[in-house]
């Protein structure tokens, strides 16, 4: 496999032989992982030149292309072009393609966000022209969470919780694993993991670094209350996706008690009472 330092040669090569490509910019830098990952961002003063297949033999045996831009482009701002590439060394290099305005509006701007897929750490390593400011950020922003529900936002997503597991219950009654996988691994894990955030946060009185995709939940949460979420999962057999059904209200109970409790609010009881007893009579209907 190749070293981090024959990475980016030949990336710089690439990117210095090429008069469209303008500045090379490495992001994704942090957390560091065990396999070779390489991130960078080409600014370029003809993006449209970069809608074909310019990479295919560039930077090795290639055996997989990905655009992310043509799957999903409400995810990608105007003038983006995604290369994700895997090559048959194991290494993997991603060339997001943008003009200098579009790179500039996300390095200043880009919003925090949770869960998210990439990291915003950048290094500049080539800029032909100057016209880069001093870019360096080598400490991640992104997947660090610092929020304190209002009242109005807590209770609205308690409400929303048991919409969506009394949804994943109908599914589940009616044999139609697909729609409920969907909506225990999906809909009601995102609003689970929100009120994971806001627990950790409330009780670490500092903002949390929760890793990319919430990664760091395991090391976050104390032992007990993590192999209570591990038990969220289930495999697909109805079983075990009434176990985790089961996990995933008590868990939503504790945590959301502590949240409510952090934060002088009334944790909702009483619809968790009756939302528990009425799914609890769907299932002795379904039988």
């Amino acid at each position: 496999m190749r070293t981090e330092k024959e990475v980016i040669e030949n990336v710089l090569d690439v990117a210095g032989a090429d008069e469209s490509v303008r500045a090379v910019i490495r992001t994704n830098l942090l957390p560091k992982r065990e396999y070779d990952y390489y991130n960078f961002i080409f600014l370029v003063n003809d993006t449209e030149k970069f809608e074909k297949d310019i990479f295919e033999n560039c930077f090795g045996e290639r055996i997989l292309l990905y655009r992310g831009d043509k799957n999903y482009p409400d995810l990608f701002p105007n003038n983006t072009k995604a290369h994700l590439m895997v090559f048959g060394d194991g290494t993997t290099i991603a060339v997001n393609i943008m003009d200098k305005d579009t790179f500039m509006a996300r390095y200043n701007g880009e919003p925090n966000r949770e869960n998210v897929w990439i990291g915003d750490t950048y290094l500049k390593l080539l800029d032909k022209d100057g016209i880069l400011p001093e870019i360096e950020r080598l400490d991640e922003r992104q997947t660090w969470f610092a929020d304190t529900p209002s009242e109005e936002k807590f209770y609205g997503m308690c409400d929303e919780f048991w919409w969506v597991l009394k949804t994943f219950a109908e599914y589940t009654l009616r044999k139609e694993i697909p729609s409920a996988m969907f909506y225990l691994n999906v809909a009601v894990r995102d609003l689970l993991n929100q009120m994971i955030r806001w627990y950790l946060y409330l009780r670490a009185g500092q903002p949390v670094n929760m890793g990319i995709l919430d990664c760091n939940m395991e090391k976050l949460l104390d032992e007990e209350l993590f192999s209570l979420y591990a038990k969220t999962y289930p495999t697909a057999d109805y079983e075990s996706i009434w176990e985790a059904f089961d996990s995933v209200v008590k868990l939503w109970g504790l945590l959301g008690n502590d949240v409510a409790k952090h934060c002088g609010y009334d944790y909702p009881k009483e619809t968790e009472r009756q939302m528990t007893a009425l799914i609890s009579d769907m299932r002795r209907n379904s039988k």
